[in-house]
C-alpha cells in the first residue's frame, strides 16, 4: 500500500475521528443542559467552543498526519503565540470571561430567572438574571434598570441566591 493511499486514510480516520468526538461531547452537554433546565442560548455557546476546539485538535492531528515536522510546527506555534499575546493582551478579560462562562455552564449555579444578590463593597447589586452569555450576565432590578455584570466576577466576589419574593437586608448591604 502507497505512503499516500495510507496518509488519506489516516486524514479520513482524524476527521471522522475529530466529528464522532464533537457529536459525543455536545450530546453530553446537551443531556446535562436538559437536567440542569438550562437555555438552549447557553447549550449553543458552549456546542460552539466545543467544535472549535475539536477542529484545532484535528488540524493538529492532520498536520502530523502529512508529515508537519517539530521545527516548522514550533515556529508556526510561536508565531502564532506571539500574535495572540499581543492582541489578546489589551482584551485578557475577553479570554477570561468566556473561560467563566464555560466554568458557570458546567457548575450551573444560576440560572436565567434566578433572583441573586451580587456583593462588591458599594457597588451590591440585586436583580434577576435575565441573560447569560460568553461574556456578560445581565440583571434586571426591581425597578427595570439592566446591569451588565462580567462572568468572571460571578467566580470571583460573593453572589447570593435568593428566594422568594422578600429580598433579605442586612446592616451592611440594604437597599
Amino acid at each position: 500500500m502507497s505512503t499516500f493511499l495510507v496518509k488519506m486514510l489516516l486524514s479520513v480516520a482524524v476527521v471522522v475521528g475529530a466529528l464522532v468526538l464533537s457529536s459525543l461531547l455536545r450530546g453530553v452537554t446537551r443531556r446535562l443542559a436538559t437536567r440542569r433546565g438550562l437555555a438552549r442560548g447557553r447549550v449553543f455557546q458552549v456546542a460552539v467552543l466545543i467544535n472549535v476546539l475539536c477542529l484545532v485538535l484535528a488540524v493538529l492531528l492532520l498536520g502530523v498526519v502529512w508529515g508537519l515536522s517539530g521545527d516548522g510546527f514550533m515556529v508556526f506555534a510561536t508565531s502564532l503565540v506571539a500574535l495572540l499575546g499581543v492582541a489578546l493582551f489589551a482584551s485578557w478579560s475577553m479570554l477570561s470571561n468566556a473561560t467563566a462562562a464555560v466554568i458557570l455552564f458546567f457548575s450551573a449555579p444560576y440560572r436565567i430567572g434566578d433572583r441573586i444578590r451580587f456583593l462588591d463593597g458599594d457597588n451590591t447589586v440585586t436583580g434577576c438574571i435575565r441573560h447569560m452569555g460568553l461574556v456578560f450576565v445581565v440583571l434586571e432590578d426591581q425597578e427595570g434598570h439592566h446591569y451588565t455584570l462580567p462572568n468572571n466576577l460571578l467566580l470571583q466576589k460573593t453572589v447570593i441566591q435568593l428566594r422568594g419574593e422578600v429580598i433579605p437586608a442586612d446592616q451592611k448591604h440594604c437597599r
